[in-house]
């Protein structure tokens, strides 16, 4: 007999990233979308100091501020994965499934997967290695490139001793890669902190404001007129799928995180990056379209991911294809994305939960119990 139980969804949204208030809109957009007549959701926010907070069955972007907040932790015993609320006598809510919402920071660089990982509960996005290789922009570029996709040419610092060695690392990335450069810090997503230095006075500051915002610091040679194209790739039922081709169409000179979030809120009042102006699908041939699912479905296997991603590229004037980052939580989950391919957004948080299910089994069969008596052996001698 088939069980009608609904599967209790964890959606995790919040966190300690400068992205805080972007994973807080992805997952507002989960809770007032999820299928709930296959789902039971619960709420879990994660303040800007790290702190976990259970807001319980919200359905509308409106409960959020007014929701209260509880304390949680996290366990397993033999029934499995749960939360457990503040208290001595504390509930314990078990989780079938968890939903992670989560832009930058340790919720979308590998962390809370891991976490998951040990308690036995199936989540969506990438697992805890894609996680940690694909929200390093410099180890995505190493690995795509080995792959045979082409990225931009760029000079990778630390930030550990920046302050004493900016003059050095500007003088190096000049003479590499000529001004004007672009600098990124390595590890945050929304374009934040990325700056165009157009002078080695410029690039000097960049690096030294860079150094504040992560450990690790990526230069790029800057390239003109170029344009970007964004492709989500996921897998469903064991089989990858890309997306439609969009355009982004950006006001400054890079796709700032204004043009991602702030312009288009103004107009749509605010639905992340789903507000940003873009054209979709992108004005270009068949045959460009095809390229860059192909290349963006290459890109996805290589660097170990699994959910859903969406990865960015630019295209230079003399009609070269370069990888520029892979985001595995992306931005409003790029719903807009699989939208124009005809799948809704509410289908799309279906299959994603339902494949979460299908990867956690899979792992699940390849764990091998060894028995051994050396532990016994030891202990008596």
């Amino acid at each position: 007999m088939v069980s009608t139980e609904k599967k209790k969804v964890l959606i995790m949204f919040g966190g300690v990233s400068p992205e805080h208030e972007v994973s807080v809109i992805s997952g507002l957009q989960i809770v007032e979308t999820i299928d709930r007549t296959r789902y039971s959701p619960v709420a879990l926010f994660v303040s800007k100091k790290g702190e976990f907070h259970y807001l319980g069955d919200m359905k509308s972007r409106k409960e959020f501020l007014k929701k209260r907040r509880d304390s949680v932790t996290f366990g397993r015993d033999i029934k499995g994965g749960y939360i457990q609320l503040s208290g001595i006598f504390g509930q314990k809510i078990y989780v079938d499934i968890a939903y992670l919402a989560f832009h930058g920071g340790l919720g979308e660089g590998g962390a809370v997967q891991g976490m998951l990982e040990v308690m036995g509960v199936p989540f969506t996005s990438t697992g805890q290695e894609g996680s940690v290789i694909t929200m390093n922009k410099q180890l995505t570029k190493e690995i795509v490139e080995k792959e045979g996709i082409k990225v931009v040419p760029s000079v990778c610092f630390s930030s550990c001793n920046m302050k004493e060695y900016h003059e050095k690392y500007a003088q190096e990335a000049v003479k590499k890669l000529k001004l004007p450069i672009i600098v990124k810090p390595v590890h945050l997503g929304s374009s934040i902190g990325i700056h165009v230095a157009r002078t080695q006075t410029e690039l000097e500051q960049y690096l030294l404001e860079a150094s504040y915002l992560d450990t690790e610091i990526l230069v790029e040679k800057f390239i003109p007129k170029f344009v970007e194209y964004n492709c989500s790739v996921r897998t469903v039922n064991g089989i990858l799928e890309a997306s439609e081709v969009e355009r982004p169409i950006g006001k400054d000179e890079i796709l700032s995180f204004a043009d991602k979030y702030e312009r288009g809120a103004k107009k749509t009042g605010g639905s992340g990056m789903a507000s940003l102006d873009r054209e979709l699908p992108a004005k270009i041939p068949a045959k460009e379209r095809n390229r860059i699912q192909e290349l963006a479905k290459k890109a996805y296997r290589a660097c170990r991911c699994k959910g859903l991603v969406r990865i960015d590229f630019m295209c230079t004037p003399k009609g070269e294809l370069c990888l520029t980052e892979i985001n595995p939580i992306p931005g409003s989950l790029s719903f807009y994305l699989w939208e124009a391919t005809g799948v809704t957004f509410r289908q799309q948080i279906t299959d994603s939960l339902e494949q979460a299910v299908t990867d956690a089994q899979a792992k699940r069969s390849l764990e091998m119990d060894y028995s051994s008596d050396i532990v016994e052996k030891f202990v008596k001698s």
